[in-house]
């Protein structure tokens, strides 16, 4: 269980393990990833199109995230994040990058 005193340290090492999961999807997907960004639990992953389609498939599946900038997929989870949930979110992204390529 995370504790209070840990919550800091949970989500610095879960945001780690996130940017690098997303940072698969950039080297599996050249075409589709521009960029993967961000520091912690907030992170950016840039695409070389627009966004909105797959924001609204993932609210479809039940992951929540937003699109700025029309390109850009925003990342704000909780930070009692864990790792099933990151690799969920991954494995749902490549499943749409897989029929968007």
């Amino acid at each position: 269980e995370i504790c209070e005193n840990g919550l800091m340290q949970h989500a610095a090492m879960m945001g780690e393990y996130f940017k690098s999961r997303l940072m698969e999807l950039k080297i599996e997907f050249p075409s589709l990833v521009k960029e993967v960004r961000g520091f912690g639990l907030m992170l950016g992953m840039e695409l070389t199109r627009d966004g909105e389609p797959v924001v609204n498939t993932l609210r479809e599946r039940g992951i929540l995230l937003n699109c700025t900038d029309q390109t850009v997929l925003r990342f704000l989870p909780p930070l009692i994040i864990r790792k099933e949930h990151i690799d969920h979110a991954v494995k749902e992204l490549r499943d749409i990058f897989a029929h968007t390529a």
